[in-house]
C-alpha cells in the first residue's frame, strides 16, 4: 500500500465521525473520499462556506463533487464583509476572515453532532504566507494532511479516482485584490466575472488581479503565455467587457499581492 495513504488512514482512524471544510479543491476532495473509505458516508459531513469571496464555479464544483461522493454537503452562507477587519483588507485579513469562517463551519458541524472539523491543510502550505492557518489552529481544526506533501495528496486523489486530482490550486477571491486596497462586492465581482471570461477561452491556473477601477495583471501558467500573446486582443476585449480597459500581463505566482508585514526586531 502507498505508504502515504497508510499514513492518512491511521490518522482517519482516530475519528468515528469527522466534519470537512470543503471547497471542492484537491486536498477537501481527498480528505473527503479518504474519509468516506475510513469512516462511512454516514460518519462524514462536508461543510461549504459560501460568501462574496467563493468563485460560483468553485461552488458549483463543490456540489457536484459531494452529490458524486454520496455524501452530505451543508452550505454555511457567510458575509464577511460585514467585517472591518475583513473589508479593509489589511495584511491579517486572511487571518480575520478564516477566523469567522471556521468558527461558523465548527458551529454547525457540532449542531449536526460532529464534535470535530478538518480541512485540507497540507505540508506544502507551511512554506506560504497563511494567517489564515493559524485562525485554524487556535479553534483546533483539524489537519490530516499535514504531513502529506501536495505531491502525494494528488497521487492519492489520482488513485482515489477523485475527480479533481489534477485542479490547480484555487484561492479566494479577496486574493486578486491588493493588500491594503478595500474590498467590496462591484471589485471582487468584476474579477470574477474576468476570470469566467478567460476560463471560457481554455485557459486554467491563471489569475485576474485587480490593479484598479479598470486595470488588471493576467497571470498566466508559463506554457500558456505564448498562446495568451497571440490572443491578446481577444483576450483583452473580453476583459474589457468586465471593466478593465487596461491590461497586463505576467506570469502566475502564487500570493502576489500579499504584502507580508515585517517582524519587528
Amino acid at each position: 500500500m502507498n505508504c502515504w495513504r497508510k499514513k492518512l488512514e491511521s490518522e482517519l482512524a482516530r475519528y468515528d465521525r469527522l466534519a470537512i471544510a470543503f471547497s471542492g479543491g484537491c486536498d477537501s476532495a481527498l480528505l473527503a473520499a479518504a474519509a468516506l473509505r475510513q469512516l462511512g458516508g454516514d460518519n462524514v459531513l462536508l461543510l461549504l462556506a459560501d460568501s462574496e469571496l467563493l468563485p460560483r464555479v468553485e461552488s458549483e464544483r463543490a456540489r457536484r463533487l459531494a452529490e458524486g461522493f454520496g455524501l452530505r454537503l451543508e452550505v454555511v452562507r457567510l458575509d464577511p464583509l460585514s467585517d472591518p477587519a475583513v473589508r479593509e483588507n489589511g495584511p491579517q485579513r486572511c487571518y480575520h476572515c478564516k477566523k469567522r469562517l471556521f468558527a461558523a463551519l465548527q458551529e454547525r458541524a457540532r449542531d449536526l453532532g460532529f464534535p470535530r472539523l478538518a480541512d485540507g491543510a497540507n505540508r506544502d502550505d507551511r512554506g506560504d504566507y497563511r494567517p489564515g492557518a493559524r485562525a485554524a489552529d487556535e479553534l483546533g481544526i483539524l489537519h490530516p494532511l499535514s504531513e502529506l506533501p501536495k505531491s502525494a495528496i494528488r497521487e492519492l486523489a489520482r488513485e482515489l479516482d477523485v475527480p479533481v486530482w489534477n485542479l490547480p490550486a484555487a484561492a479566494c477571491l479577496a486574493s486578486r485584490i491588493p493588500t491594503g486596497t478595500p474590498l467590496n462586492r462591484e471589485a471582487l465581482a468584476a474579477v470574477e466575472a474576468g476570470e469566467r471570461a478567460l476560463a471560457a477561452l481554455g485557459y486554467s491556473g491563471f489569475r485576474v488581479r485587480r490593479l484598479g477601477p479598470e486595470s488588471a495583471r493576467l497571470e498566466l501558467r508559463p506554457e500558456e503565455m505564448e498562446r495568451a500573446e497571440r490572443e491578446w486582443t481577444e483576450i483583452c476585449s473580453r476583459l474589457g467587457a468586465c471593466g478593465f480597459t487596461t491590461v497586463e500581463a505576467a506570469r502566475y505566482r502564487t500570493g502576489s499581492m500579499n504584502r507580508i508585514p515585517e517582524k519587528n526586531g
